[in-house]
């Protein structure tokens, strides 16, 4: 996707210079050939999986539409999201409802529109959801979203599937959830649903998440309760560093042997993983400072663009636009009245001026969809690329 040409950095062989001119900076650049690279690597992964889309990742228009017209379905978690899927071409039977907060109004159109399934995060939510489909005359779907207290290797701000975790039905809830949800004449039990956490790199906690679902499956209808469908989640990551990372095809090969023998319908909830390497965020120097033995690079965009470094620590690789030979080490700041407003320190690049542009990158996920106007910035232009067809 990404390749310099005479020295200039180029997205499928467009410069970005040209691409960012008409629109200024800060602005993020989407390539949807490398999304449907990368939804048929998931396909051909997992052929008869329904992938719902975690929109969380990224909702920009162009993006959602696109992905539609792939067939992804849409992970949701508020009533906007939910709109958006519908608005972007996503039927309602292959939109999955998570969240731990649904309003009775985001219930009412998620039963109203017959989503695949409200993914139930507590045992309180039941009694609402069956109160809310019986004033629609509606049967809803429920999923169960089963916290295994897993704890994985990933930012603590990202385990969402941990002991003490607000997120999920906790292990000796899920048999009295079921036979609440089979108690109501409204709502129809088919699945459960697990997601322990997210950027997640290794394998074997990949693995653990099949396996969790299947000993859950398996004790679901013991009890009584014919579970037809699971739900895994989401959670493949990316190396931001760049180094080679985790593909569909090694998960699926971890998966089958746990999910084969269930026959059951699978849904994947990938975000990250499908956007994430597909965008750029292009900044421009707005001055080079020296102070305190250091060498800051201010750029137009920081923590109000790109959240992730402020919020997570994360660390993006940021490449010059114009390619040169690395010479100095300098911290890349953004414009903001925060000592956090800091994209990465300790880079070494070759000598910046004000008005280059630098490129920071693998922020297509959770990148544009955190911006905010932090001392009333402007929010970041966006330019989408899509130069093959999606058959």
């Amino acid at each position: 996707m990404l390749t310099y040409r005479a020295g200039i950095l180029h997205v499928e062989g467009v410069p970005v210079p040209e691409i960012v001119a008409p629109i200024g900076t800060p602005a993020y650049i989407y390539s949807l050939d490398e999304i449907t690279r990368r939804v048929r690597a998931y396909r051909n992964a997992l052929p008869h999986a329904l992938i719902a889309y975690a929109y969380k990742a990224n909702a920009q228009s162009p993006v959602i539409r696109h992905l539609a017209q792939l067939g992804c379905g849409a992970d949701v978690v508020s009533g906007e999201e939910l709109r958006a899927a519908l608005a972007a071409g996503v039927p309602p039977e292959r939109i999955v409802f998570n969240g731990n907060a649904k309003l009775d109004e985001e219930i009412h159109l998620a039963v109203r529109v017959r989503v695949r399934s409200l993914n139930v995060d507590a045992r309180e939510e039941i009694p609402r959801i069956a109160r809310i489909a019986a004033q629609v005359r509606s049967r809803a779907r429920i999923t169960l979203r089963v916290n295994p207290g897993l704890d994985v290797h990933t930012h603590p701000h990202l385990r969402v599937g941990a002991p003490g975790s607000h997120f999920g039905i906790p292990p000796e809830d899920v048999l009295p959830a079921a036979r609440e949800v089979v108690a109501s004449p409204w709502l129809d039990l088919h699945g459960i649903h697990l997601h322990v956490g997210s950027q997640l790199l290794q394998l074997e906690e990949l693995e653990t998440v099949a396996r969790e679902a299947a000993r859950w499956v398996r004790t679901l209808r013991d009890a009584g309760f014919p579970v037809t469908e699971v739900d895994l989640g989401g959670g493949l990551g990316i190396p931001y560093d760049g180094a080679p990372g985790l593909d569909p095809m090694q998960v699926a090969e971890r998966w089958r042997p746990y999910l084969d023998p269930l026959d059951v319908q699978v849904v994947v909830e990938p975000g990250r993983w499908l956007v994430g390497p597909a965008g750029i965020l292009v900044l421009r120097v707005v001055q080079v400072k020296r102070a305190w033995g250091r060498t800051f690079v201010v750029v137009d965009g920081g923590m109000n663009v790109l959240l992730r470094p402020a919020l997570y620590g994360a660390r993006h690789r940021i490449w010059p636009v114009v390619q040169g030979d690395p010479e100095i080490r300098v911290d890349v700041v953004g414009p903001n009245c925060e000592s956090a407003d800091v994209l990465g320190r300790d880079y070494t690049l070759p000598p910046l001026s004000p008005g280059d542009l630098v490129a920071v990158l693998d922020v297509g996920a959770y990148g544009r969809s955190m911006a905010n106007r932090y001392n009333l910035r402007p929010l970041p232009r966006e330019a989408v690329l899509h130069l093959m067809s999606n058959d």
